[in-house]
């Protein structure tokens, strides 16, 4: 077969094989090291707005402008002379329950247009009252306490596979420059996600420098007096009592990790942070920029009663990596996984270690064409079997890249339509993900078109 002279997006990198785990869809706060050769598909895209306001703004009389109080401002949170961080709050955000962002003055201007966005789901807000066990006849959970974890999320009818399960909005989105006391690679966010999520949680009784405890605290505060409903925010778990904010605790404790206008940051999205862990959850988060929306996507059918889950860590782990993972949380994983019987999970092991060697040896520049072809259906056959699907697309991507390279344009294709396919169930449909794949499909489609045009 003859080598391609257009060239794909994506390249390969070895610190990426590295990081078979680290995927796009699940970057925790211990895998900041591991580059993502792709826009990251949970990042909000920056966006230029005239809308930029900060402590020594004039006036707040500007048409669509969403923040309801004056910001509160500081130049001691960065590294960078004069770079100013604000607290912006928009109390009348998602029907009164409102929004805080602690960030940037540039960021904020560019999320205007997100916020406005989101009014459009806000109707189809039905969320249960707070410090209550509610359930509204149309939603298709329930937030309950469950035995030992406190509280969860349950199915209340049946949940199709792909279903979207909830859409929830923000409380408050915080810079990573609020929480100094974060190295890079430690855990410092309980969910850090980037089109999708895994959780990790800074454990408790790790140190941090001063500077977090004391500087932030009146931001932290007047972040929280902002909000239309601050028990949204209270009733969530924390790890820390008594030594910071208590919405710091709560941040640090339950959010979500993403990328916002270019910049790190930290997403507290209440309703998903009740669901708890499994290692082979049922459902998935999603992350869509244009209006700061999580979604909980169901992985596969959940039947009535069933709790509904989210993977705490990266998904495709053995058992020694995932125990070592969630040690962060100090609990022992009760999930279907890890309670399996020996034998079971030392063939589910068994098969996720040998995923790990396949993914390596498909992508060495010696790896001959059909025992490409062989690797690629074995590899395939023990993802399902591992019921990794929302990984899939991630995979049929470099399943694209390779075929192309080997020239088999229409393998590519048909792979990276797949991979399409399953990233804008699990990612961002406007993220970086899905814009390179959309991108790598017309150069193969290309490639197909010139091929048909000279035999014909």
């Amino acid at each position: 077969m003859t080598k391609p002279t257009h060239r794909l997006a994506f390249k390969f990198s070895p610190i990426l094989w590295s990081c078979f785990f680290l995927t796009i869809n699940h970057v925790s706060a211990l895998q900041t090291t591991c580059p993502n050769p792709l826009l990251s598909p949970l990042s909000a895209a920056p966006k230029q707005s005239p809308l930029l306001v900060d402590d020594e703004s004039d006036s707040f009389d500007i048409p669509n402008l969403p923040w309801t109080h004056q910001p509160l401002c500081s130049t001691s949170f960065s590294d960078i002379p004069g770079e100013k961080f604000c607290v912006f709050s928009s109390a009348s955000y998602n029907l009164g329950a409102g929004v805080s962002f602690l960030t940037t003055p540039e960021t904020a201007a560019g999320l205007v247009v997100a916020i406005d966005r989101a009014a459009d789901h806000w109707l189809e807000r039905r969320h249960f009252k707070p410090q209550e066990e509610f359930q509204h006849p149309d939603l298709p959970y329930a937030i309950i306490s469950i035995p030992g974890k406190g509280k969860g999320v349950i199915a209340t009818r049946k949940i199709s596979r792909f279903e979207t399960i909830m859409r929830a909005f923000p409380a408050v989105i915080a810079d990573n420059a609020f929480f100094p006391g974060e190295e890079e690679g430690e855990a410092g966010v309980k969910f850090k996600v980037t089109e999708g999520g895994t959780r990790k949680a800074t454990p408790a009784g790790e140190s941090v420098r001063a500077r977090g405890f004391v500087k932030g605290r009146k931001y932290y505060q007047r972040a929280l007096e902002q909000l239309g409903d601050k028990q949204r925010v209270l009733n969530l778990a924390r790890s820390r009592k008594g030594e910071m904010h208590v919405l710091e605790d709560v941040i640090r404790t339950n959010a979500f990790g993403m990328t916002v206008n270019g910049r790190d940051c930290k997403g507290l999205y209440p309703e998903i942070a009740r669901m708890n862990h499994a290692c082979d959850p049922n459902a998935f988060p999603r992350f869509t920029s244009n209006d700061l929306v999580m979604s909980a996507v169901a992985t596969r059918d959940i039947m009535p009663g069933e709790e509904i889950t989210i993977s705490y860590i990266p998904l495709g782990m053995p058992t020694s990596y995932r125990a070592k993972s969630l040690g962060n949380w100090h609990f022992n994983c009760t999930c279907a996984l890890c309670t399996a019987p020996t034998e079971a999970r030392d063939a589910s092991d068994s098969r996720r270690e040998r995923l790990m060697e396949l993914f390596y040896a498909m992508q060495d520049s010696e790896t001959q064409y059909d025992a490409l072809v062989d690797w690629t259906r074995e590899f395939i056959e023990l993802a399902q079997v591992e019921r990794l699907i929302t990984k899939i697309g991630e995979y049929y991507q470099v399943f694209m890249k390779l075929y192309y390279d080997k020239g088999d344009p229409e393998s590519a294709k048909k792979y990276g339509e797949a991979a399409l396919y399953f990233a804008e169930i699990f990612s961002d449909p406007e993220g970086g993900f899905c814009t390179s794949l959309r991108e790598d499909l017309q150069v193969v489609e290309k490639v197909l078109a010139e091929s048909k045009a000279k035999s014909g």
